[in-house]
C-alpha cells in the first residue's frame, strides 16, 4: 500500500493479483501471474523480475500523440533502455489505477487513469509547458494497454493507448511535498 494521500505504485500490480485470485482457468492464471509480476517490476523498480516477464524479442507500441504515435522500444535491448532512460530522468515513479480488466487466452487489456511524476526539467524538454523545472509534476491520462502473450506465458510487448496527446497542460499539475511519496525521492538518489 501507498503512503496516504500520495500516488500508490503498488495500485496496478495489486489490481490484477485481486483478478488473478478469482481467476480459475490455468492459461489466463498463467498470464495474469506474468503481468502482476510486471506490474510489480515497474513499481519497485526491479529490472531482472521485469526483464523475466518479456518474450525474446518484445515490441512496444505507444499509441499517443506526442509518443511517436506506434513507435516503440523493439528487442530486449531497447526495452531495457526505456525502463532505465525512465529511472534516470526521474519519471519511474507511476500509479496505474485500474478499473477494467479483461482476459483471453493470449491478451490481456487493461484501463485505468495512470499518473506518473515528472520532474518539471524533464516535462519543459519534452515541450510541457511547466513553470518551474525544480518543482515535481504528476501527468495524469487515461490509459488502455494491450498486453499479449506469447506460448510461455510471455509478454511479447505493449500497446498503450491515452485519451489524448500528451504533456497536454490540463493533464500536469505541479505537486505540493505532501503529496509526493518518499520513493520519489528514493530512486533519484
Amino acid at each position: 500500500m501507498g503512503e496516504t494521500g500520495k500516488l500508490d505504485p503498488t495500485k496496478g500490480y495489486r489490481a490484477v493479483e485481486e483478478r488473478l485470485d478469482r481467476t480459475k482457468d490455468p492459461r489466463r492464471r498463467a498470464i495474469l501471474s506474468c503481468l502482476r509480476d510486471h506490474l510489480l517490476a515497474e513499481a519497485t523498480g526491479n529490472f531482472e523480475l521485469l526483464l523475466s516477464t518479456l518474450a525474446p524479442d518484445p515490441h512496444y507500441h505507444f499509441w499517443v500523440d506526442g509518443s511517436g504515435f506506434g513507435e516503440g522500444p523493439r528487442g530486449l535491448a531497447a526495452v531495457r533502455s526505456h525502463y532505465e532512460q525512465l529511472f534516470e530522468e526521474g519519471r519511474s515513479v507511476c500509479e496505474y489505477d485500474i478499473d477494467r480488466i479483461v482476459v483471453d487466452d493470449d491478451v490481456i487489456v487493461t484501463e485505468g487513469f495512470f499518473d506518473q511524476l515528472f520532474p518539471g526539467a524533464v516535462l519543459r524538454k519534452r515541450g510541457a509547458a511547466v513553470d518551474d523545472p525544480n518543482a515535481v509534476y504528476s501527468h495524469r491520462m487515461r490509459l488502455l494497454l494491450i498486453w499479449p502473450f506469447d506460448a510461455q506465458a510471455r509478454l511479447i510487448g505493449e500497446d498503450s493507448y491515452a485519451n489524448g496527446a500528451m504533456y497536454l497542460s490540463e493533464n500536469i499539475r505541479k505537486l505540493p511535498a505532501a503529496e509526493i511519496p518518499a520513493v520519489y525521492y528514493e530512486r533519484l538518489r
